[in-house]
């Protein structure tokens, strides 16, 4: 395998650059803070006591109080910032101030709370230096949803679609398709914080042997190994904010290819708030506090939220339940030269994820599995803040504990077709194997105990030269998760899938799944006559430890470096409206390590029968096995690396914003499961001789005349192989709320591009007899595997109307698939090489191997799979409403999903294809008591 992942010499020459960087600048900052009042009024003569007021910069927050006369005070470096007062932790202004001199800054809430401008329903496009989406709390409340699923819905490109809560929720970033398991890379590399921890899913290794779902019982579908994190587990009910980044992150944040998820919990005081949502397919009940102390500067939040969804609201045997409680606390505290605050959450989530068997169809009544999944978690955030002036300026330290204990219980009742019989050795050689009963029920556990450990360190420094400011991020991040749990637990004599080609280990047994990483970043802004720049330039080394030395990771450290640029150009008037330009470019590279599945997979027990001698007798029965294990453990695997490109344009007109990003992103070593191949030697006992009518004992293999044979089989192991190559344009358009009507129109979207392949050769054998035994070679080909083009156009116009003197927000959303389309690519059916009964390889050539068995190998292509196929458009008209009462004591929403739908038809094969009434409209409504 070629080696054309980036890496650094040698650790010990990355510590010495990184080191080295930081000694060199020693400068201090020249520049000195001024001294700001801030004075806050309800109305122009009652003072606002105990606001919070938030100062941000491009990298620095602040956060003050006001006393009891509505007055605040900080010192504050000069330059702009973003302004936000809070009170009962409800946004009540937010706003940008420029600081240049000690000056005292006015505002008065009470003309705010009539500004319908502030009042969002929808998300919001950064305009930072990479490509996101911040959701605010007023806008998951208009959305009612249930789990973080619903949320994508506002993002661009994204659409409205019924919960489906039977099977595990994958996130899917900026691509379009359903491609397959061998393709869930871009779903495990999108990272999930929340308060900057991590949800981690790397140490899950929850599957069971029943796993090809023959019964077609729902299992498979709710397993989630090597996909990243289940978005039904996430409820969004103690959520304040939520930022999707999908362009080219700081380096501070790794182990990723996709984006990242930054979910923000409430913090501060909240009043009693209470939810209840029903619908077709779930109710749902949450309810939290907030509680805060200024003089000691505490703040406490509790909530609780249950969840019960069903797949269909006529099926009662198949349901998914989910229970969150969450517990934070914050603590503020001043020191002479700066500010700290340490925060501390303590959450649970469990999920129950089950179904059982219709009577009326299965007469056992014994079939039924559920997946039992329990989350504890722990995080501690520090920040220290520096006040002064000086080099440095914070630091912020993350600790993380995460313990899952997660448990599939499976029964199955199991009818074998005729005389089967089942292997029980667990070291290789030939055994004699077991006669089981015809049907038996089998009770089938999988004991699952992930602990994850995070730890993270950045630190700040400011440095100032002339007109150039620039800000330093350094700092390092260590993972570690350990699977602690007990694993597959059976009774082997009544194996849940009689033809498994597994034995049970213990988890415990796998050793940890760490890595760490180093980063260096600098973020640099400087104003030429009237044109600003933000240049941030980062390179991060990742590294995983705890390696053995035989894989191709051990020592080496991947480099991802990143860059982003953006020019805001000087402001001009146009139409008599104050219209801004800027320009924002990034490149990066992305690395996402391998989990403990894809380092230390199972090993494969390959159990070839040499004797099957069944008498009516069962004293007299015997059957015999050469059992062979193959280790699948790949140990040239690599982290997969996304290399991306965005361009953004960002331009306001006023209060119109529209922002437009291009994007290209190829990852061509992604993690997907192919075959390997192997070639074993058995022996074919022959019981012809034997008089079954006078025999008295069991036959005795080492009399009875055998045949030598010798055959080659593929299993699976894990590789680089896939490819994932997405690109598209992303749009949303906001304008200002229009006067008399009170409306906003926003018009968002996406054209997405994706391509699934495979970019490494694939064994493949023939499911063929020859004489009665199987097909003897093996085929390698280039291009086998369907590669796959996909495209789909999304559009999405909402019409939002807030009326304050009704406190009414009514909106209407129409949701446009103008086309999705699909292609596979065609397939080379002709080998490049083949593999023969004893393992050789031999180049293959089609003219020699006509008239032959190699002629087999050559699979034919149909043709008619390779057209494109194309959906036309879809039209689905969305209605929410919300409505407060009792100055907002309760808070009453409904929504009308698919009110109206249009379906346009299309022909397949000369077939025309009428969608109409296809999906029903689907309905619900909440009640939200804030007391």
């Amino acid at each position: 395998m070629v080696d054309n992942a980036p890496h650094l010499p040698s650790k010990s020459q990355f510590y010495i650059f990184f080191f080295f960087f930081i000694t060199l600048i020693t400068v201090k900052s020249q520049e000195r803070p001024v001294t700001i009042f801030v004075e806050v009024n309800n109305s122009h003569s009652d003072p606002a006591k105990g606001s919070e007021i938030l100062l941000t910069s491009r990298s620095k927050k602040y956060s003050i109080r006001s006393n009891e006369k509505g007055l605040a005070t900080v010192s504050l470096i000069p330059g702009e910032y973003s302004i936000e007062i809070r009170k009962n932790n409800s946004v009540r202004y937010s706003g940008k101030i420029q600081i240049t001199q000690p000056e005292t800054f006015k505002f008065s809430l009470a003309d705010q709370i009539t500004t319908i401008e502030e009042v969002v329903i929808t998300a919001k496009e950064s305009k930072g230096l990479t490509s996101s989406s911040v959701i605010n709390q007023r806008a998951m409340q208009h959305l009612q949803p249930s789990s973080f699923t619903d949320l994508l819905e506002l993002i661009p490109g994204g659409r409205s679609g019924d919960p489906v809560m039977n099977q595990v929720n994958k996130i899917g970033l900026r691509e379009t398709g359903n491609p397959g398991n061998d393709y869930n890379t871009s779903a495990m590399g999108t990272t999930f914080l929340v308060d900057g921890a991590p949800i981690n899913s790397g140490a899950n290794l929850q599957y069971t042997y029943d796993f090809s779902e023959k019964t077609n019982n729902g299992l498979k579908r709710r397993l989630n190994i090597t996909s990243g994190v289940d978005m039904r587990s996430i409820s969004t009910d103690q959520i304040e904010k939520v930022e999707i980044v999908r362009g080219i992150p700081s380096v501070r944040y790794g182990n990723l290819t996709s984006g990242i998820v930054k979910i923000t919990n409430k913090s501060g005081y909240t009043q009693w708030k209470a939810r209840f949502k029903a619908d077709g397919y779930s109710k749902l009940f949450a309810v939290n506090k907030g509680f805060e102390n200024i003089e000691k500067d505490l703040k406490i939040n509790v909530g609780v939220d249950y969840l019960n969804a069903k797949s269909d609201p006529r099926d009662r045997l198949e349901n998914y339940k989910r229970i969150t409680a969450n517990f934070a606390l914050a603590k503020e505290k001043k020191h002479h030269h700066g500010n700290s605050r340490w925060q501390t959450n303590l959450s649970y989530t469990g999920s129950l994820d089950g179904s059982k068997s219709d009577p009326d169809i299965d007469l056992s009544e014994l079939n039924s599995y559920e997946v039992n999944n329990h989350l504890l978690s722990l995080s501690n955030l520090f920040t220290y803040t520096e006040n002064e002036p000086s080099f440095y300026r914070s630091t912020e330290v993350q600790a993380t504990i995460n313990q899952r204990f997660d448990k599939i219980k499976q029964t199955k009742f199991i009818q074998l077709e005729n005389a089967t019989a089942f292997p029980l050795s667990r070291t290789e050689g030939e055994y004699d194997g077991y006669y089981p009963e015809a049907r038996y029920v089998s009770d089938y556990k999988v004991d699952g105990k992930p602990l994850d450990l995070f730890v993270k360190m950045i630190n700040t420094f400011q440095l100032d030269i002339k007109s150039i400011k620039t800000e330093i991020n350094t700092g390092f991040d260590w993972q570690l998760s350990k699977n602690w749990g007990q694993g597959q637990l059976f009774d082997v004599y009544k194996p849940i899938d009689p033809k498994s080609t597994f034995r049970p280990r213990p988890y415990r047994d796998i050793p940890a799944y760490s890595t760490s990483a180093l980063f260096l970043e600098s973020i640099s802004s400087a104003n030429i006559g009237k044109h600003s720049f933000i240049v941030a330039l980062g390179i991060r080394g990742n590294s995983m430890l705890n390696l053995p030395s035989h894989f191709r990771m051990h020592g080496k450290i991947y480099a991802d470096p990143r860059v982003n640029l953006q020019w805001n150009l000087p402001s001009f008037t146009l139409i008599n409206q104050k219209a801004q330009l800027a320009l924002t470019l990034g490149y990066g590279k992305q690395s996402l390590f391998p989990d403990l599945n894809l380092l230390y997979p199972e090993l494969i027990y390959k159990d070839v029968q040499q004797l099957n001698y069944f008498h009516n007798n069962p004293n007299y029965r015997r059957v015999n096995y050469k059992t062979m294990i193959y280790n699948p453990q790949n140990a040239e695997i690599e982290p997969a690396i996304n290399e991306k490109f965005e361009a953004r344009l960002d331009f306001s007109l006023g209060l119109h914003q529209l922002s437009v990003t291009v994007f290209k992103e190829n990852m061509h070593n992604a993690f997907r499961s192919m075959n390997e191949y192997a070639v074993y030697q058995y022996k074919k006992y022959n019981t012809s001789g034997l008089d079954h009518n006078t025999i008295t004992s069991p036959p005795d293999i080492n009399t009875l005349p055998y045949q030598n044979s010798n055959e080659n089989f593929t299993y699976s192991t894990q590789r680089n192989g896939s490819k994932i190559d997405k690109e598209g344009i992303e749009f949303q358009y906001s304008s200002n709320r229009i006067p008399k009507i009170n409306t906003r129109f926003t018009l968002n979207g996406a054209w997405f591009k994706t391509r699934y392949g495979n970019t490494l050769p694939v064994y493949r054998g023939r499911d063929l007899l020859i004489n009665g035994k199987p097909y003897p070679y093996l085929g390698l080909y280039e291009g086998m595997e369907p590669n796959s083009v996909n495209e789909v156009l999304n559009t999405n116009l909402m019409l939002d109307t807030y009326i304050p003197k009704l406190d009414l927000i009514f909106s209407s959303s129409f949701q446009f698939s103008w086309y999705s389309m699909r292609k596979l690519n065609p397939m080379n059916g002709v080998p490049s090489h083949y593999v023969d009964q004893n393992g050789n390889i031999f180049p293959f050539n089609a003219e020699t191997a006509h008239g032959t068995l190699l002629e087999r190998l050559i699979i034919a292509q149909n043709n008619d799979v390779y057209n494109a196929s194309r959906r036309p458009m879809e039209m689905n008209l969305n209605l929410k409403v919300t409505k407060s009462f009792r100055n907002k004591a309760v808070v009453v929403s409904m929504f009308a999903n698919r009110l109206f739908s249009y379906y346009a038809p299309y022909t397949v094969h000369g077939f025309t294809i009428n969608r109409k009434g296809a999906y029903d409209p689907y309905f619900g409504m909440e009640i939200n008591f804030n007391l």
